[in-house]
């Protein structure tokens, strides 16, 4: 009898301990998942049903396992094939969380903006007061005038929502850091699995002495924006609608180039991924051969598209009130782990290409900081090999709004002028 007893306690220890955890589930997600919408029933449900698996197949656990334990994670690993962006959901979300501001670091980076123009101001008045109270001998010469309306004007802009590109710098890096390859990897890149990158491919002196200034003026063509994915849209974009897709953004980034910076851009809108995304890098080669055999004075190539993250990440900032799509410069490297050099496909820009897109990168975040993610590296080419000034740019996500991604192709158009300028090296 007494080892009846024995074993009817030791079943209920076991469920007031199952009970007790799935308590404190429910609690947690009472506490952290409230804008789910998700009831305290669905919420007892799926945490009795898995811890149930849990206890009887610990198996299937394994199997399914999204560590480096689980036998789906050691199968997939391995692959070096265009899947492999599935695979990337936990290493996408570590790069949202890369260098996200807080809002006393956006607000500070408005502010920094906003205090140059004041201090600009500022000067020019006390000038002017000193020219009527007879202090100074000199007058004011029609350029601070002109300066003074242009302040003034900036800050109307600005306070009427518009984007004011900002001035100077507001955060910048330590020489001695940026002379470390290893830092500039761990800091400025994200390495996907199936590839790898060479310390001397990262070298500071290397990255920015590549030549990324204009060499023409805008009498032909300079700039190509196109798009491998026509058909990414956003959260809110109206179905089957292109002015609300990438392409939308893509046309509104080309307007903000051409009438704000005096680029002669090209936008080009074909379509090679409607039937499948499969081979739309294979398909859209075609197309862009005949574009530049077309307009052969073309030195920078753009491929615009929309980045697929979890469904629960929001590739958000907010610059100057506006809130904005935050943004990421991806580039092939044409080697995988498994296969080497990618001799079958060349591309002789690898170096040029990482030296373009770390450039934009680094004056996106010395200008509007926690605007970019950190440069996603991959093994294959994407077709970065036709111009040494060739980019790739994932815009947001498909939880971003149209708004938000509209909102930061003033900053990317500023980002990419400076760059093209050659002021980011001044």
């Amino acid at each position: 009898m007494s080892h009846k007893v024995r074993k009817q306690g030791i079943l209920i220890v076991v469920f007031l301990l199952i009970l007790a955890h799935l308590m404190m589930r429910a609690i947690y997600d009472i506490e952290n998942n409230m804008e789910n919408n998700v009831s305290l029933g669905e919420n007892l449900y799926n945490a009795a049903l898995k811890q149930g698996i849990s206890l009887s197949n610990p198996y299937m656990l394994y199997v399914n396992g999204s560590e480096e334990n689980g036998l789906q994670y050691q199968f997939f690993k391995s692959m070096p094939l265009e899947m492999c962006l599935l695979q990337g959901a936990e290493e996408e979300k570590q790069m949202t969380e890369y260098r996200q501001p807080s809002v006393i670091e956006e607000m500070a980076a408005v502010e920094n903006s906003r205090a140059y123009q004041n201090q600009k101001e500022n000067e020019i008045q006390t000038n002017m007061q000193e020219q009527a109270t007879g202090t100074e001998d000199k007058l004011i010469s029609d350029d601070n005038h002109q300066e003074l309306e242009q302040v003034v004007l900036a800050e109307n802009t600005m306070a009427s929502g518009a984007f004011v590109p900002v001035q100077a710098p507001v955060a910048t890096y330590a020489p001695q850091q940026l002379a470390d390859p290893g830092f500039i990897k761990t800091s400025f890149y994200a390495v996907d699995p199936t590839t790898q990158i060479r310390s001397d491919q990262l070298r500071y002196d290397t990255l920015m002495g590549f030549d990324a200034s204009m060499k023409q003026d805008n009498s032909d063509v300079q700039i190509l924006v196109y798009h491998t994915h026509s058909q990414e849209a956003y959260i809110d974009s109206a179905a089957g609608d292109s002015s609300e897709s990438i392409v939308g953004v893509g046309e509104h980034l080309c307007d903000i180039l051409r009438t704000q910076y005096g680029f002669n851009v090209l936008h080009h809108t074909g379509e090679y991924d409607v039937e499948s995304r499969d081979y739309a890098y294979s398909n859209a080669m075609a197309g862009l051969d005949q574009v530049l055999a077309e307009n052969p004075s073309i030195e920078v190539m753009i491929d615009l598209h929309r980045d697929q993250t979890n469904a629960d990440t929001k590739l958000v900032t907010t610059i100057q009130d506006r809130p904005t799509a935050r943004f990421m410069f991806f580039n092939g490297l044409c080697y995988t782990n498994s296969l080497g050099n990618l001799d079958n496909l060349p591309n002789p820009y690898v170096q040029d290409n990482l030296s373009f897109a770390f450039q934009m990168h680094l004056a996106a975040e010395e200008y509007y900081p926690g605007i970019t993610r950190r440069i996603y590296l991959k093994g294959y080419r994407y077709n970065l090999h036709f111009r040494p000034k060739s980019l790739l740019i994932e815009l947001g996500s498909q939880t971003n709004t149209l708004e938000e991604a509209m909102n930061a192709c003033d900053p990317l158009a500023h980002i990419l002028a400076m760059v093209l300028n050659g002021q980011n090296k001044e």
